[in-house]
């Protein structure tokens, strides 16, 4: 928690200190979460949609004629998500599984102007803090939700509901990404991108039990819109 705090007052001193210099943008766009799980040997990948909104700043760095170089730190708000239903036993049963995240990330912008587009190659870390993490299962008057982030549980049904405190949970929130992504900027003002951030930590916090080691990393593929003040 303490380095998470420590990264978001270091980009707002970045913000003020060089305002005068950078150029604000805003964005939107659609994310595909991937988690992959690995248990002994054996691979596991599940995949949540959603989407993203941002605010990015460009601090430019140096201009040559083999292009220009910025730095892109930003703030975005990412929501994931998955939901199921089945019959069972002439019973519908719903499943759903949602997430989101305030990620900072810190880019290294490379730019090549071609006329009125500029081509954009970008990489850097991403400080990525779960915000929440819920999986929900309900049938008829009876649900389900576990928080896994904290360990709590809610149930609720016709004849009881109990609030349980909360338990050692077993799903880290923080997770530091390696950012890597293209893009084109059109007249100075609209942009559009695509990249793939990855999970470079191991999410799952529980006990490791010998020889049959378990390992959860998580993976974003996004494109999106923006647009340049």
């Amino acid at each position: 928690m303490k380095k998470f705090y420590f990264v978001i007052a270091a980009v707002a001193a970045m913000f003020i200190a060089t305002e005068a210099y950078a150029q604000l943008g805003v964005g939107v766009g659609y994310n595909h979460g991937i988690t992959t799980e690995r248990v002994s040997g054996e691979t596991e990948t599940d995949g949540l949609d959603g989407f993203y909104v941002e605010a990015t700043y460009d601090l430019n760095l140096m201009d040559r004629g083999w292009g220009s170089l910025a730095l892109q730190p930003g703030v975005r708000f990412s929501y994931m998500g998955e939901s199921d239903r089945d019959e069972v036993l002439d019973v519908l049963v719903k499943e759903s599984f949602n997430e989101t995240y305030f990620d900072v990330p810190v880019l290294v912008k490379y730019s090549y102007e071609l006329g009125t587009v500029k081509l954009n190659a970008f990489a850097g870390p991403v400080f990525s803090f779960g915000l929440t993490s819920v999986s929900k299962v309900s049938a008829d008057d009876y649900m389900f939700k576990y928080h896994n982030y904290t360990g709590k549980t809610v149930t609720k049904g016709e004849s009881s509901s109990a609030i349980n405190p909360d338990t050692h949970p077993e799903y880290g929130r923080f997770d530091l990404k390696l950012g890597l992504g293209v893009g084109a900027t059109i007249m100075e003002k609209f942009n559009v991108k695509a990249g793939y951030n990855i999970g470079m930590l191991n999410r799952y916090t529980g006990e490791q039990v010998k020889d049959y080691r378990y390992t959860k990393h998580t993976g974003v593929f996004y494109v999106g819109l923006g647009f340049n003040f």
